[in-house]
């Protein structure tokens, strides 16, 4: 069991940019080793992949002039939450692919097949009109 922490909640905002979404991930698995979760262990390799998916969907297709997209990590008892928001409301809340759907050779529609994969669940919400929310659970 990991020690309990003080302030189990980080928050910070990053440019819509594929070094913005970079930091997102490096600042997630830098601040799982400060809540003793080292970054060698399955959780933080997770939670490095999970970071990185939604942080570069935000950069990709949240990106809107002038507004930065906003990491939330949670550590809870039983996993750690990631919450990517972006302030595109226009674009539809992001679906996994179906099964076979990508094709093999492409670089892109991998994203949220990943992030379902490595984590526990994972969802999306509309927070108010301008924010909407993607976020994922990592067992812990």
């Amino acid at each position: 069991m990991h020690a309990p922490t003080a302030d189990p909640t980080l928050a910070a905002l990053f440019s819509p940019t594929p070094r913005g979404a970079r930091r997102a991930r490096l600042l997630a698995v830098h601040q799982l080793a400060a809540w003793g979760i080292p970054r060698t262990t399955a959780t933080a390799e997770a939670v490095a992949v999970v970071t990185a998916e939604l942080a570069a969907n935000a950069a990709v297709h949240g990106r809107h002039p002038g507004r930065c997209f906003r990491l939330r990590l949670r550590l809870m008892e039983h996993v750690v939450r990631i919450e990517i928001s972006d302030a595109r409301p226009e674009r539809p809340l992001p679906t996994a692919a179906p099964p076979g759907a990508v094709h093999p050779e492409s670089d892109r529609g991998r994203g949220l097949v990943l992030v379902a994969a490595f984590a526990e669940r994972w969802g999306c919400f509309q927070a108010d009109a301008v924010v909407k929310t993607v976020w994922a659970e990592v067992r812990r």
